[in-house]
C-alpha cells in the first residue's frame, strides 16, 4: 500500500511540474509580440507638411528637417518682428521652404530659404535668404526666382550661384563676406545651367514642404 501511495505522489508532482513548464513559452510569446508592435509605431514617418498631398517619405533630406525649420522660424520671427507685430505680413506670406547645402565645403551646411506671398514677392521676383548653420543671415537676396542653381566653381572659397531674375539667370559670386543682394544687376549667364548641377528651392519640379512662421 505504501508503494502505491509513493507512486501516486510522484505522479502528481510530475504533472504539476509539467504544467509550469508549459506556461513559460506562452508568456514569452506574448512579451515578444508586444515589443514588436511598439517598435513599428516608432518607425512611422512624420509628415513635415500635412496640408499637401505629398507622401511623408517623398521629401528631400535637404529640405524637410524639423530641426532646420525650427531654426529658420526663429530667425524669421526675429528678422521681421516689427512688421509681424504690426500685422503687415499676411498669412500667405508667413510660409517658407528651404534647402541645405555646404556652399563653402567646411562641413557645415548653409541654408537657402525661399519666401512667398505679397509681402516678399513682386513682379521682379521674391526675397531669398542665405543663412549659416546657426541661423545667422549671410545674404538677403531681392527680386529672385527659383530654382537657385549651385555651380561647381568657387569664388573666395564659396560656390558660385546662378539665380533667376528678370527672366534670366545671373552669375552670383561670393565677395569674401557675402553674396551680392540684387542678382538682376549682375552678369547674365549665357547658357542654361547643366542638369547635373544641384537645384535649390525647385518646388515646381520637386516635392517641397512649406513651413509656417
Amino acid at each position: 500500500m505504501k508503494k502505491v501511495i509513493v507512486v501516486l505522489v510522484l505522479f502528481v508532482f510530475w504533472v504539476i511540474s509539467s504544467c509550469k513548464k508549459e506556461v513559460k513559452p506562452e508568456e514569452s510569446t506574448t512579451d515578444t509580440t508586444t515589443v514588436a508592435v511598439d517598435s513599428s509605431k516608432t518607425e512611422a514617418l512624420v509628415d513635415p507638411d500635412p496640408t499637401d498631398t505629398i507622401p511623408a517619405g517623398s521629401y528631400g533630406i535637404n529640405s524637410s528637417s524639423s530641426k532646420t525649420s525650427d531654426l529658420i522660424r526663429l530667425t524669421l520671427k526675429e528678422l521681421y518682428k516689427d512688421d509681424l507685430a504690426k500685422n503687415f505680413i499676411d498669412d500667405n506670406s508667413k510660409r517658407f521652404i528651404f534647402f541645405e547645402y555646404d556652399l563653402n565645403e567646411d562641413g557645415k551646411k548653409e541654408i537657402l530659404v525661399g519666401l512667398t506671398g505679397g509681402y516678399f514677392c513682386g513682379t521682379g521676383g521674391c526675397t531669398l535668404l542665405l543663412l549659416d548653420d546657426q541661423g545667422n543671415v549671410v545674404t538677403q537676396f531681392s527680386v529672385s526666382g527659383n530654382p537657385v542653381v549651385i555651380d561647381t566653381t568657387k569664388t573666395n572659397g564659396w560656390k558660385d550661384l546662378f539665380i533667376y531674375s528678370g527672366s534670366k539667370y545671373h552669375i552670383v559670386k561670393f565677395n569674401g563676406k557675402t553674396y551680392p543682394s540684387n542678382p538682376s544687376t549682375l552678369s547674365e549667364l549665357k547658357v542654361t545651367p547643366g542638369d547635373g548641377l544641384p537645384r535649390a528651392l525647385d518646388f515646381e519640379h520637386e516635392p517641397y514642404a512649406w513651413f509656417k512662421f
